[in-house]
């Protein structure tokens, strides 16, 4: 669950980073639009971005290094949690994710004076498939084991809000510097099948697999405030390193005088 959130706010990320980056150190591609910040229309120009950049992100932009997303690999991660209702550590390598791109941003509101955003999206049918460990309980019944495991979930709505300040480096350039992020997630239909529990116990490993998915929406309300957390965290991090260090606010989002 929490990878596939994670992943769905990595899209929104890179769309609003390949959308309108004017960045120095790679050559902007002609196919991409740019939404002015003193446009009346700078919502719905955001919006209709998303869907825009939809194909380019599936097969990768190579001239802004952004990797393919159908399928998008991560090579690991760490999951640790440790709640009455779930307490166990996992680790997932070669993770491929499918349906990165299905995505639906249905609101943007880029309030411009008081640099602030909020956004609403959904994401649609997406699938894992990876290896992994893992170590603990789940539902106070002992997990362990290791294998391959297969994840899908049907949708998860988000809504995001998203806090900056500017900074004027030294060669004079303003950036924006990201203060605060909120997010709020809703997962429906998550399903999740781990092969290869228990030393290959196929009795053990069913059970356990039906009691996951039989209990998924109250597991999902457990780990709901560390998804949270966690993608406000990633937020955060991947806007400072991927947009506000290395692009700057006049840049990014720059004025049209026609708008004036």
């Amino acid at each position: 669950m929490s990878i596939q959130t994670t992943l769905f706010f990595f899209v929104l990320l890179s769309a609003n980073f390949v959308l309108n980056s004017h960045g120095q150190k790679s050559k902007r591609p002609s196919f991409f639009p740019t939404c002015f910040r003193n446009d009346p229309n700078l919502n719905r120009c955001l919006v209709e971005a998303t869907e825009m950049i939809r194909p380019y992100l599936a097969k990768g932009i190579p001239e802004l290094k952004v990797p393919p997303f159908e399928p998008f690999n991560i090579p690991e991660i760490k999951l640790e949690q440790g709640t009455s209702a779930l307490n166990f550590k996992a680790l997932l390598k070669n993770v491929m994710a499918y349906g990165l791109t299905n995505y639906t941003f249905s609101q943007f509101d880029f309030d411009v004076p008081n640099l602030q955003f909020f956004c609403t999206a959904k994401i649609h049918k997406m699938k894992l498939a990876g290896d992994y460990t893992v170590t603990g309980k789940i539902l106070v019944a002992p997990i362990q084991g290791g294998g391959k495991f297969t994840a899908g979930i049907d949708s998860v709505d988000v809504f995001v809000y998203q806090k900056y300040k500017t900074s004027t480096r030294k060669d004079g350039k303003v950036h924006l510097v990201p203060i605060g992020t909120n997010s709020t997630i809703s997962v429906q239909e998550p399903k999740l099948n781990l092969q290869g529990l228990f030393e290959g116990n196929e009795e053990l490993t069913a059970a356990t697999n039906k009691a996951i998915n039989d209990n998924a929406d109250e597991l999902v309300i457990e780990l709901k405030p560390v998804l949270e957390d966690l993608i406000s965290k990633i937020l955060e991090d991947l806007l400072f390193k991927t947009i506000s260090n290395n692009i700057p606010w006049d840049d990014l989002y720059p004025v049209n005088p026609k708008f004036s």
